[in-house]
């Protein structure tokens, strides 16, 4: 959701009636934004607002898949994969949708600089060409 679409979808929740409700988008990279409300706020636009707020947040979140160049099975091609989480086994996996195998770019920088990746070449390059941008709807 594009910083236009979110105020346009604000705009439709208000009415002529005074909601009592204020937003502050604190920064729109990261998305961050905040919301006060007094005594007098309409619960119902309060929770419209905040799930729009939420909604607005999570598409700024760019994620990512790593395709690991040169490994290709049955099943097709191979995707760096983990568990739960980056901290656990990494590992190469087809497409799975019971695994991570999409990543932030905070998590890859943080993947770049773990101690268990750091000397091998290979890693490193794969983390430089191997980079795919997952779209919203996949």
């Amino acid at each position: 959701m594009r910083f236009d679409e979110l105020i346009e979808s604000l705009e439709e929740i208000n009415d002529e009636t005074p909601h009592h409700i204020w937003v502050t988008i604190v920064s729109q990279e990261p998305r961050q934004f905040e919301i006060t409300a007094d005594d007098k706020a309409n619960l119902d636009k309060l929770q419209k607002v905040q799930k729009l707020l939420c909604q607005w947040q999570r598409s700024g979140v760019k994620r990512y898949r790593v395709r690991l160049l040169g490994l290709n099975s049955s099943h097709g091609k191979q995707y760096l994969s983990c568990e739960h989480d980056i901290h656990g086994k990494i590992f190469a996996c087809a497409p799975n949708h019971f695994l991570k195998q999409t990543f932030t770019w905070d998590e890859l920088d943080q993947l770049r600089n773990d101690t268990r990746f750091k000397g091998i070449a290979y890693f490193d390059q794969l983390l430089r060409t191997g980079i795919e941008e997952v779209k919203d709807d996949e």
